[in-house]
């Protein structure tokens, strides 16, 4: 008796239906299905000066780009570094470095064997930068962190002294008188008035010095902010002098001046970071 054999067409239907179910547990996910938030330059996590950021990348998962940004309010020499734990871990990576305003500034693609990518630049007014990490695939643990290197004080003025006066001319000799002298007669006349007492003077003005407000940093703990100033033509402020920002004409907090480069200062307010909206502006008045 000769044993029943499987039907042809369900042996097919077994074969497609086996290699589709396989197919199926290989198709990697869409670039950036899996982010954790931050894989869009708007959405960019911040690096504050002098601090670092630790985030990782997971290509073959979905997570494929990470955007961090620094926002500098001094002059000074940015220093931005990207380190990456497991560099040959990462195919077809890239780190990318562009401006304010989305245009590219620098770029390197990452290596196997550089775990490092360091980006320098002159900064000379206000700005932000923004860095972006890419992974088609493979993964790995990085720190983001940005350091400013403030320029040298300027050189103390150099004092010269003023030149002596000169010697007066010599005086010629008298000429002897002829003849005997006579004795002046002096009449008594009314006593002198005593001399009125003059009022001291008024003490001076404390000068005052205006400026507007181009840029506001909030702290990290949200309860204050840094402002950056561009003072008024003639404008002489010092470090710690003290003022007050208004909005629309209100005052909404007073300030301290913490650096002065030129006609750009900065200054601490110790006020959330809402209130600084719309047009502001500041009044110096000195210590």
């Amino acid at each position: 008796m000769k044993s029943a054999r499987p039907c042809p067409a369900r042996r097919r239907d077994a074969l497609l239906l086996g290699l589709l179910i396989a197919g199926c547990g290989t198709v990697p996910p869409n670039l950036d299905a899996s982010d954790e938030g931050d894989n869009e330059r708007d959405r960019a996590l911040a690096v504050f000066i002098d601090r670092s950021v630790t985030d990782r990348l997971d290509g073959d998962n979905g997570d494929n780009t990470d955007w961090k940004y620094v926002d500098v309010i001094e002059q000074g020499k940015l220093k931005i570094t990207v380190s990456l734990d497991h560099p040959e871990n990462i195919d077809q990576g890239e780190v990318e470095l562009t401006d304010e305003f989305g245009s590219r500034v620098d770029r390197a693609v990452i290596e196997p064997n550089q775990p490092v990518y360091v980006f320098n630049q002159q900064i000379r007014k206000p700005t932000k930068f923004f860095v972006k990490i890419f992974a088609r695939h493979g993964g790995t643990p990085y720190t983001v962190g940005s350091a400013l290197e403030l320029p040298p004080p300027p050189p103390e003025p150099t004092v010269v002294a003023a030149p002596a006066p000169p010697p007066p001319p010599p005086m010629e000799p008298a000429v002897p008188r002829v003849g005997p002298k006579k004795p002046a007669v002096v009449k008594p006349g009314p006593p002198a008035p005593a001399p009125a007492t003059a009022a001291p003077p008024p003490p001076p003005a404390a000068a005052k010095f205006g400026g507007r407000v181009i840029r506001v940093i909030p702290a990290e703990d949200q309860n204050s902010v840094t402002i950056s100033i561009k003072l008024d033509d003639g404008a002489v402020v010092a470090v710690g002098d003290r003022g007050t920002v208004f909005k629309s004409g209100e005052s909404i907090g007073d300030l301290q001046i913490t650096s002065v480069s030129g006609r750009n200062a900065q200054a601490k307010v110790n006020k959330p970071p809402h209130l600084f909206n719309g047009s502001l502006t500041v009044q110096i008045r000195g210590r």
